[in-house]
């Protein structure tokens, strides 16, 4: 037997492919060998030979040293990878000079594409025709698989894989790919057949599409319905009645909830400055304001996490760091009223704000003694700070909540004493739910509780112990800190395979409060620049945990219809020389890297009622919109208030576009009403819709009833002697336009008091008061009255009220008569 050579082809792609050549030594063998043809393709890499020459389209190969001596009927083995066509074989083959046909020329082969109607259940066959060009002597086989387009296996089809074998002078073999029917009205939708690895012949047409055709029809678009409303009226905030800030957020079991009690989610980014000597927020020298808060909404964040400090609340420095040609509204304004633009521009464009206690004097990070007082800021003064804050910016649904001090580290909980956090923050708490009962209490953890430590403001383990209590109910959510093993190598990172510890580790510190249902959990700061491997493993894991995966099992741990933990990371800014921000050093460009974590876990709060802003205490009302059955794609419908016998000074007049992702079926409009204490007969006004897109129209129109509360008022009731009731009237903050005043009285009487009314002459008129309740007002003044807790005073005991007042005049004239 002669020796002979064969080719063969072992893999091939769009422009290149695997050849293979086997040298047989045939009966007597050979010492040395040299292949020579002719090839329309390139030779890019070559192994078991070398190229002795190549010129034109012509290539003479030669034996390694180590390959040279093939034996009687052995074997050697060759290959190069090429730049062309697997269908460009080689010509006039020869080896060591004589021509050769052994494998010269094998046959080709190919598959067609295929199509196949989907039906509407059960399967059918895609059956896809694999072809020789011409019958080979020997088998012939060729692997296949198949491969997604825009069909998905497992949804539209069954994966499939195998090998074909073609007999001897065979040359047509099927492969049957089943198709998944369905009655979903879709485009038409392709799979691939791929063939490869062939032994015995090449590969012409390696490559088929199986095209899914659709034969469902779409059914008609459902109808699109508007239901009636109501709401009680509310009283006006200070008149001692009821009532809740449009837009104001709730607590239920472990979940935020809106005024319609649906769950919801805070998911938003710490923007610090504000706390520092800046006493503004940081970028600005960058961007303006607007632009700023503009690009975090639009990054999908839905809550800013503001940062100030209580000096910049006192302070009487400008503002610095900030390029008023891109922020002009800012000029000449404090600190504390660059915090009222950003407030108010967060109303504007339907973001929430967490204000946040970060530190007592301005600068960097937490107080330095790790407590929410030190020299020069006491206690007390922190708790007046926040009942201020807590009455001015009531009735703006764009402040949500009270985060009453970051990381007071070096407190107890539950200890007594004066650094026993808990009881602190109650004593603020219910100081601002005095001032404002619209707003969540935020509760941060400490850092170390019976031994156990953890990040400063994350070990919230003796909230178990020792729960803290409000004086207004489901207001309570529970605040932590965690962070990755680049911020610090805590001793849990250092354990092999840490990161399947990782939940146990959040659950014992903070996560039982959720999983539990205790209360909401906020997990106010979280973040890292990335650049650790060991960041990346507990960063999945905190957001696995935060979607609602407790036990980072891969299933979702909480029920339909509930919102995993709310968040808020750290930062925004890039100027955070622990974690990077969102944004790049240029203040500009978002890193993609860290929003792809996010914005799995991220929720639309939707638009703030009445445009951002509510005068006093009104209430909102909720309007269900309705489709009478999904629909495969979104429907928009337009929407506009009409007035009825209330008129807009009984509700704000709003409107929108309403938008129904496909699948939903249930969407709200939320609507302000504004607060009165007047008597008078319930009042109506309409929700009207129109234009709607995706559907069909069917009732249009909503009423909307106000029901008022207001009885008859009564006279006045006679003044309360005093007593021996001695007081004075104080101003304790002022501002453009308005003003905080104080009131504090002193029995010094020889017994106790049951009840106390007095006068304050003043032109101002007064927006907010809180531990006392307003019984008249003329163009005089105000008559006001104990609230119902405190009109007890013992002998020589003093209780003290406070109110925000607005209006032209002197401060002096402020007479309290009693």
């Amino acid at each position: 037997m002669a020796s002979t050579l064969t080719y063969s082809v072992s893999n091939q792609w769009s422009g290149g492919f695997i050849g293979n050549l086997a040298v047989q030594g045939g009966a007597g063998g050979l010492n040395g060998w040299t292949i020579a043809f002719d090839a329309g393709f390139e030779i890019t890499n070559l192994w078991g030979a070398e190229i002795v020459s190549h010129v034109g389209t012509r290539y003479v190969l030669r034996s390694l040293s180590w390959n040279a001596v093939v034996p009687p009927d052995g074997t050697v083995s060759l290959g190069f990878q090429a730049a062309g066509s697997a269908a460009s074989l080689p010509q006039g083959l020869s080896l060591n000079g004589m021509p050769t046909t052994g494998g010269d020329t094998p046959p080709a082969l190919s598959i067609t594409d295929a199509s196949v109607m989907e039906g509407g259940d059960g399967t059918r066959e895609l059956v896809f025709t694999v072809t020789l060009d011409r019958a080979a002597a020997t088998a012939v086989t060729v692997n296949y698989a198949t491969t997604d387009g825009t069909a998905a296996a497992g949804v539209d089809y069954t994966a499939l894989q195998g090998q074909l074998t073609f007999a001897a002078g065979e040359t047509s073999r099927t492969i049957r790919v089943k198709v998944l029917g369905d009655t979903a009205v879709e485009a038409d939708e392709t799979l691939l057949l791929r063939l490869s690895a062939p032994s015995g012949a090449t590969l012409a047409d390696a490559e088929a599409t199986g095209t899914i055709r659709n034969d469902d029809t779409a059914p008609p678009p459902p109808r699109i319905a508007i239901g009636d409303a109501s709401v009680v009226e509310g009283d006006p905030a200070g008149t001692g009645g009821g009532g809740g800030a449009a837009g104001a957020l709730s607590t239920r079991g472990n979940q935020i909830v809106d005024a319609g009690g649906q769950a919801v989610k805070l998911a938003g980014v710490n923007w610090f400055g504000l706390e520092s000597a800046n006493l503004a927020p940081h970028g600005l020298w960058a961007r303006g304001y607007k632009e700023m808060m503009d690009q975090m909404k639009a990054e999908g964040f839905n809550t800013i996490r503001l940062p100030f400090s209580s000096e910049l609340l006192h302070s009487n420095a400008a503002p610095n760091g900030i390029d008023f040609s891109k922020s002009p509204e800012l000029q000449g304004l404090s600190g504390l009223q660059v915090m009222d633009r950003i407030i108010d521009y967060a109303g504007q464009i339907g973001l929430r704000i967490i204000l946040d206690h970060h530190r007592n004097s301005a600068g960097a990070g937490t107080s330095g003694n790790g407590l929410w007082y030190e020299a020069g800021y006491s206690e007390a003064q922190w708790i007046a700070d926040w009942s201020m804050l807590a009455a001015r910016y009531a009735g703006k649904p764009a402040v949500v909540g009270a985060d009453l001090h970051n990381e007071p580290y070096n407190g107890n909980w539950g200890g007594g004493g004066a650094n026993d956090w808990a009881a602190a923050a109650e004593r603020a708490g219910n100081a601002v739910l005095a001032a404002n009962p619209d707003w969540l209490i935020i509760v941060e953890g400490i850092g170390t509780y019976q031994g156990s430590n953890y990040w400063w403001g994350g070990n919230l383990m003796g909230a178990r112990d020792r729960p803290i209590q409000l004086s207004v109910a489901d207001k309570l959510v529970y605040s932590a800190h965690d962070y990755p093993n680049s911020i610090h190598a805590q001793p849990w990172f250092q354990q092999p395979g840490f990161e399947g510890q990782l939940a146990a580790k959040f659950d014992q510190m903070w996560g039982y409060l959720y999983r539990e249902n205790i209360a909401p959990v906020l997990l106010g700061e979280f973040g890292t620049k990335l650049q650790d491997p060991k960041d990346l493993l507990w960063l999945e894991a905190i957001t696995g945990y935060l979607s609602g995966d407790l036990d980072l099992d891969g299933d979702r741990d909480i029920a339909a219809g509930q919102q995993g933990a709310s968040w808020t990371w750290w930062s925004w800014n890039p100027n955070s020389g622990d974690t990077g921000g969102i944004l790049a050093d240029d203040w500009r460009t978002v890193i993609e890297a860290k929003m792809q974590w996010l914005e799995p876990l991220q929720f639309d709060l939707g638009d703030l009622p009445a445009g951002g802003e509510t005068d006093g205490c009104g209430r909102t009302m909720l309007f269900t919109v309705t489709l009478s059955a999904p629909a495969a794609e979104a429907v928009l419908v337009d929407w506009t208030t009409q007035p009825g016998t209330a008129g807009l000074a009984d509700f704000t007049a709003a409107a929108g576009t309403l938008r129904f992702e496909a699948g939903e079926t249930s969407r709200t409009i939320a609507v302000a009403i504004a607060a009165d204490v007047l008597h008078e007969a319930d009042e109506t006004f309409s929700v009207v819709l129109s234009n709607p897109r995706g559907a069909t129209a069917g009732d249009m129109s909503g009423t909307g009833t106000i029901l008022d509360d207001d009885a008859v008022a009564p006279p006045p009731p006679p003044p309360v002697e005093d007593g021996g009731l001695e007081g004075s009237v104080s101003v304790v903050n002022a501002w453009a336009g308005g003003f905080q005043a104080s009131v504090a009285l002193t029995n010094e009487g020889s017994g106790a008091v049951q009840g106390w009314q007095l006068r304050i002459d003043t032109p101002y008129e007064i927006t907010q008061i809180w531990n006392a309740e307003i019984v008249s007002h003329d163009a005089a003044g105000y008559v006001i009255r104990n609230a119902a807790w405190n009109g007890g005073i013992a002998e020589d005991a003093t209780v003290s009220f406070g109110f925000l007042g607005q209006g032209a005049g002197a401060l002096a004239s402020l007479d309290l008569v009693l």
